[in-house]
């Protein structure tokens, strides 16, 4: 089922300006404020939709998608794209941040106060969908969000893990494939998980658990590949059935997830147990790249791009490494009062751009386990 919105986002965006850009990072503001710890591969031909035969008429624009998760509904937004004509089309998931809302991922805006996302995808013609996680999570008096439930991850800035009963995340974003698919005519050898901090962290999961379904992953400030030994008792160890493309963008300012494996900040049982280097060497190590020494090539004064080649399956993992990011999207609207907290935000990367140029390269190859 499905309700309609399909007026444009910008004036929604400009209306949560502390959501806009920065949305996903309220959480990790209070944590600091008051003290607190810190494609190869293929599905299972569950809708292998026939872009000849599916027709789903749906008017571009905003809507809501209803995803019944046993016996509750737990609804989220979609953008279909312009140009959509019910024939088959891909799917990007950007997953908010810990604290934050699928709305306020949504509305994630550049500081023209134009929406990132659907922006992005009216260009590229991809359907962008924006669900909530299922733990309730308010950080600080009138602010009000959820958290993703994650294996082996406490919410932030706590040492608390989701209790036994809490929904499925990954069963979630499973189903809610199944119910979007249901609406618009979905390619699924085109479904691809991103999302920031938090919401980066849950596509890293999406990719262990969900690589079946998912092509490729673009976690920004958030790559993980979890080992048991991580957070013994909770971490489940990253067992994807197949090499999984990896794209994360991460900025060496950032003071929240922070990016160098010896850095003092990085906390044992928290949120964030190991840094970005350490993240891509698991990655690498999963997908079989041979390249011990990654390629690194400058695109802008402050951004490097760092490849790994030789992946098997060409399950590419790349780094976009920005030198003067913080604990922000880059290309996302910069609040100058915040920058003590969570850093600054870089200007020179289009951040929808740089994931959609990765995740479009692969695709699930039909037939294969």
């Amino acid at each position: 089922m499905t309700t309609s919105g399909t007026t444009r986002l910008a004036s929604h965006a400009r209306s949560v300006r502390l959501c806009i850009g920065h949305g996903v990072l309220l959480v990790s503001i209070l944590a600091l404020t008051f003290g607190l710890a810190g494609a190869a591969g293929a599905g299972d031909g569950r809708r292998d939709v026939d872009a000849r035969r599916c027709h789903r008429p749906l008017e571009p624009g905003l809507h809501t998608v209803d995803v019944l998760q046993n016996g509750v509904n737990r609804p989220l937004q979609i953008w279909v794209p312009t140009g959509y004509r019910g024939r088959s089309v891909p799917l990007l998931f950007w997953l908010h941040g810990s604290g934050t809302t699928g709305e306020s991922a949504m509305a994630t805006a550049d500081p023209d106060g134009r929406p990132l996302f659907p922006d992005d995808a009216d260009e590229h013609g991809y359907v962008v969908a924006t669900p909530s996680g299922a733990i309730p999570f308010d950080p600080a008096p009138g602010i009000s969000g959820f958290a993703w439930n994650i294996p082996g991850v406490p919410l932030v800035g706590t040492q608390f893990y989701p209790p036994p009963g809490t929904p499925d995340d990954v069963e979630y974003i499973d189903l809610a494939i199944d119910a979007i698919g249901d609406t618009v005519c979905l390619d699924e050898r085109r479904i691809y998980a991103s999302g920031a901090s938090g919401g980066g962290r849950m596509a890293s999961q999406l990719a262990c658990d969900l690589s079946d379904r998912i092509a490729a992953i673009a976690p920004v400030m958030g790559v993980r590949a979890p080992r048991e030994s991580d957070t013994p008792g909770f971490s489940v160890e990253c067992n994807p059935s197949r090499p999984v493309p990896v794209v994360t963008i991460h900025g060496l300012l950032d003071p929240i997830n922070v990016f160098a494996d010896d850095d003092p900040r990085i906390v044992p049982g928290s949120s964030w147990t190991y840094g970005v280097p350490e993240a891509l060497r698991r990655w690498t190590e999963l997908n079989g790249c041979l390249d011990s020494e990654p390629m690194r090539r400058s695109i802008t004064e402050h951004v490097d791009l760092i490849r790994y080649r030789g992946c098997r399956g060409n399950a590419r993992v790349w780094l976009y490494e920005v030198a003067d990011g913080g604990h922000t999207v880059p290309g996302s609207a910069e609040i100058p009062f915040l920058v003590p907290l969570i850093g600054p935000t870089n200007q020179e990367l289009d951040t929808p751009d740089a994931i959609w140029s990765f995740v479009s390269l692969h695709r699930l190859r039909p037939g294969r386990p």
